[in-house]
């Protein structure tokens, strides 16, 4: 009995010295804008300089592995309120202009809750927006409308995670 408590101690021991799952570390603005998201979700694309700037990364589901669940966090330099409300609209004129566009009703004041259909398949769309210094700041997570709960869960989480971080 004494040695299979002394193996469970070290197996204690090792399991709490194994690594964390890591994040990844993601810049924009010069620093303005960070967040950090889970080293699985890889980096489709990034424009880290200019006036706009985003990165957007794939969130895998392991269950359908032709979905491409992704998460954008983009940052544009705009002039004041006025050129906020302008990125706001044009945002919002592009999300209806999808196929199969249907608003959902629990609508905020800066943010957008919709599906629409993309390559044949029905996504669910949450966009949150935010202002700050003179920068418009989207954070637009899609994913299948259908997918496992538990995987949605997670997504869902990991969206709300990144939205909470750039608004701070």
């Amino acid at each position: 009995m004494k040695n299979k408590a002394r193996l469970f101690l070290i197996l204690l021991g090792a399991s709490a010295l194994a690594p964390a799952a890591s994040a990844a570390d993601y810049s924009l603005a010069n620093g303005a804008v960070k967040f950090s998201a889970p080293d699985a979700w890889p980096m489709l694309m990034e424009k880290p300089d200019g006036p706009r700037q985003f990165v957007a990364l794939q969130v895998k589901d392991p269950a359908d592995t032709n979905a491409l669940a992704r998460i954008t966090v983009t940052v544009e330099q705009v002039d004041g309120v006025a050129g906020f409300q302008k990125f706001l609209d044009d945002s919002t004129a592009r999300a209806r202009k999808l196929p199969g566009y249907v608003a959902d009703r629990t609508l905020g004041s800066s943010s957008l809750r919709y599906t629409a259909s993309e390559n044949g398949e029905k996504n669910a769309y949450t966009e949150v927006y935010a202002y700050r210094s003179n920068l418009a700041i989207q954070v637009r997570c899609i994913r299948p409308s259908m997918a496992a709960a538990d995987w949605r869960a997670t997504f869902d989480a990991g969206c709300q995670s990144i939205v909470s971080a750039v608004e701070h």
